[in-house]
């Protein structure tokens, strides 16, 4: 819904251990080369339409651990360091 939901350096993503769901989704979707999958695993769901954007979390429609909190209310930005992750469950940081 055009917001950035993660960000960081090479390490914080691919490395780190706290991903916001999209981001999780995102890596789920990427096809094992020496894997036998034959199909991918796509983040359930459409992408909203951004005439009628959800209240809340954005991705909260797609997210397999929405709560009710990311259906009413916007999350903030956790920051740990250089890594930045909006998403009420996964808080990073202190």
């Amino acid at each position: 819904a055009g917001e950035i939901v993660e960000r960081g350096t090479v390490y914080d993503i691919f490395e780190g251990k706290q991903h916001h769901p999209y981001t999780e989704g995102l890596f789920g979707s990427i096809p094992d080369i020496e894997g036998k999958e034959k199909r991918l695993k796509p983040i359930e769901g459409l992408m909203p339409d951004p005439t009628d954007l959800p209240s809340g979390c954005k991705f909260s429609p797609r997210c397999p651990y929405c709560t009710e909190v990311c259906l009413t209310q916007q999350p903030e930005d956790s920051i740990d360091g250089t890594h930045t992750i909006k998403c009420h469950l996964r808080k990073i940081g202190g």
